[in-house]
């Protein structure tokens, strides 16, 4: 098993299908929101966190606006380059691990207008203080007042059905037992953060202006998190 499950060809192959067909179709109604919600506009700077194939990436390079896309897996930055020449537009993307941002742009601050990480993100698989690390790099990329965009699973959600239903759910620490069962198995170990955890990450990272919002994939708005959400939606400025 490798390190990642997203380092994994067998893995990758699957969830780019099934992410094709779950989210593209609501790729430009989220787009509509991020850009409103970052306040960017072509010509300024975005880093896309965790951007996979380059879905939001993209749409976002199309309008004018100079896209960096992280990513840990090669075959999905792969793919997204594939997907960036059939569109004509350009898209700076960088094979890198989200816990080693700060190596990865040698110290550089102050450099993006805004900030993504859309879709699960990249936190919960790696314990907190690696999670506030990775916030931490992506608050030193951000230029004044510039705002982050991040969805995350809404472990209100876990703790209300699946403590009582599932026996992959640890409620003491919060932690899910993730399996995938492919060509090979794989699992791992995913931290669902309640809100009220989320928010302190975000302000011991420094961040201010936290807001916690429902979360509904090609249907992004402002409205209240409700218990059952799958996911949540959290907008820091920093």
């Amino acid at each position: 098993m490798t390190r990642n499950p997203w380092e994994n060809e067998n893995f990758v192959a699957d969830s780019l299908e099934s992410i094709d067909r779950k989210f593209l179709p609501g790729t430009a109604q989220e787009i509509e929101f991020i850009i409103r919600e970052l306040g960017v506009s072509s010509g300024q700077s975005v880093l896309d966190l965790g951007c996979g194939a380059g879905r939001h990436s993209i749409e976002l390079a199309s309008l004018g606006i100079h896209v960096t896309g992280v990513d840990i897996s090669p075959r999905m930055l792969d793919e997204a380059r594939k997907r960036v020449k059939a569109r004509n537009v350009e898209v700076d993307f960088v094979l890198q691990d989200l816990l080693f941002l700060e190596e990865c742009f040698e110290g550089k601050t102050d450099i993006y207008d805004g900030a993504i990480s859309i879709c699960e993100s990249g936190l919960g698989g790696l314990g907190w203080e690696k999670d506030l690390k990775i916030l931490q790099a992506t608050k030193a990329l951000l230029r004044e007042n510039a705002r982050l965009i991040l969805t995350t699973f809404n472990g209100i959600r876990k703790y209300r059905g699946e403590r009582i239903f599932s026996k992959s759910f640890d409620f003491l620490n919060g932690t899910v037992q993730w399996n995938w069962h492919g060509k090979e198995k794989l699992s791992e170990i995913q931290k669902a953060y309640i809100p009220s955890e989320m928010k302190m990450l975000f302000e011991m990272a420094g961040f201010k202006k936290i807001e916690i919002l429902g979360f509904n994939p090609g249907s992004f708005g402002r409205r209240a998190l409700e218990p059952d959400d799958i996911e949540m939606m959290v907008i820091g400025t920093k």
